[in-house]
């Protein structure tokens, strides 16, 4: 994993831990008294999720274009092998028609 993607995660994760302490801790007087914290609190959540998501995204077009090239090399690679086959299935043909001749020759000559 990416260090700056792990940094995220685990900003995330002690944003989580933090804030579900705070709500298990039972006291939410703070929460009337200080909105605007909530609101920052919130905010910087859903960056982090914003964040996250995005590089996501990031990655999976990456491995898609990754996914696509390889594609494209296994069908080049599929191409040749084929032209190869094709070429031994000459070479194979030819060597059988020449292999008939010789034998053809030595029929003709043992018939003399």
């Amino acid at each position: 994993m990416k260090p700056l993607r792990l940094t995220i995660f685990l900003l995330l994760l002690l944003y989580h831990a933090i804030f579900v302490g705070i709500a298990l801790n039972g006291d939410w007087t703070w929460i009337t008294t200080n909105t605007q914290t909530v609101v920052w609190i919130t905010s910087i959540g859903f960056l982090l999720f914003i964040t996250v998501f995005l590089m996501g995204l990031s990655d999976r077009r990456t491995y898609q274009k990754k996914i696509a090239k390889l594609e494209v090399e296994k069908d080049q690679i599929k191409a040749k092998v084929y032209d190869m086959q094709r070429r031994n299935e000459e070479i194979d043909d030819s060597i059988k028609s020449f292999e008939d001749s010789l034998e053809k020759k030595d029929k003709d000559q043992n018939k003399s």
